[in-house]
Parts: C-alpha cells; structure tokens; sequence
C-alpha cells in the first residue's frame, strides 16, 4: 500500500457510526496519512514553543491541561490504532469502550515533562502511519465492532485525524495557542 492509495479513499457512511461523523468531516485534505504526517509535525513545533505555564494551563475548572489534552490524544491514538490492527486482521470480537475521562484521570499527565509527552507522541504516530501504509485496499476496507458500532480501518483513520483537528481547534479558540491551519513548519 502506498500513500497515494489514501488520496480521496473518505470512508463511506456505513463504515462509522454518527458520533464520529463530526470528526470526520473535519478532514478536509484529499489524503488522511500525508494530514497524519502534517499534524506530526505541527504537534511537535506547538509542543515545542509551550512554556510550563502554558502546558499545565486550563482555561476553566474541570477543564484539562493542555498536558492533558496531549495525553488524550497519545491514549486516543493508541486505541483507535488497537482497534485498527485488530479489524485489519479479521478480529470478529467486538472491541472495548472506554472513558477518556477516566483514562486521563489516572494518568497524571501533569508530572510528565513536554519532552516525554513529544516522545510518546512521536513513536505512537510514527507507528501508526507506518501501520496505515501497510494496509492494502482489502485491509483499508474491512470492518469490524468497536464500542458496540461498526467501524472501518479506513474510518479509523479519518477518526484519528480528525479528533486531533477537533482538540488543535480547542486548544486555540479556548487556550490562546496559535494553531498554524497550513501545517508549514
């Protein structure tokens, strides 16, 4: 599979269920892995430029750090790449939910440094466009259950991207941080 094969392959209707619908129609870039290349690096020169204050900021009660936001992302990822590779292989078992709230929660973000979070950050995605790539149209296609829905490997992935556009989105029009919309670095 080659990254062209990604290029205006949007996931249909049936292959996610209506709770992901918004964040797939935040991918607006005709090829889902060079934006999970873009969003990389974009992640990585915003982390880069957070001061501690910045990183540990809430812009309300009850509300996550941007440290947390980043974990939740890194956990995000992490799960919905379990769920990819399981679908991809044929996995027929319905795949788990899971609270992020709960997850973020117990993982104590705030005693992680920015570099650790970048780390993580790095190897998870970097993994995960290596794993995409792999895939051919057949794996691309497949579906399974995940969180008692249907979903597909290919919406999987507009999943991922586009849940990261809604928290970059979050981070500027409620924490400040300037979100560079060309992904030029």
């Amino acid at each position: 599979m080659a990254l062209l094969d990604w290029e205006d392959n949007r996931p249909q209707p049936d292959e996610y269920s209506d709770f992901y619908e918004g964040y797939i129609n935040l991918v607006d870039e005709p090829n889902v892995i060079q934006l999970l290349i873009q969003q990389g690096q974009q992640i990585y020169t915003i982390i880069r430029q957070l001061t501690k204050e910045e990183a540990n900021h809430r812009y309300a009660d009850n509300k996550w750090s941007v440290k947390e936001i980043f974990g939740h992302l890194i956990d995000t990822e992490r799960i919905m790449a379990y769920r990819t590779l399981c679908i991809s292989r044929g996995e027929q078992t319905s795949l788990p939910g899971y609270d992020h709230d709960a997850y973020v929660e117990h993982a104590h973000f705030e005693n992680r440094s920015l570099q650790s979070l970048s780390t993580e950050y790095d190897a998870q995605r970097n993994a995960n466009i290596s794993m995409f790539s792999s895939f051919s149209k057949e794996q691309m296609s497949r579906k399974g259950t995940a969180n008692d829905v249907t979903v597909s490997v290919r919406a999987l992935a507009f999943i991922i991207a586009g849940h990261e556009k809604h928290h970059l989105n979050i981070l500027e029009e409620k924490y400040g941080i300037p979100i560079n919309k060309n992904y030029n670095n």
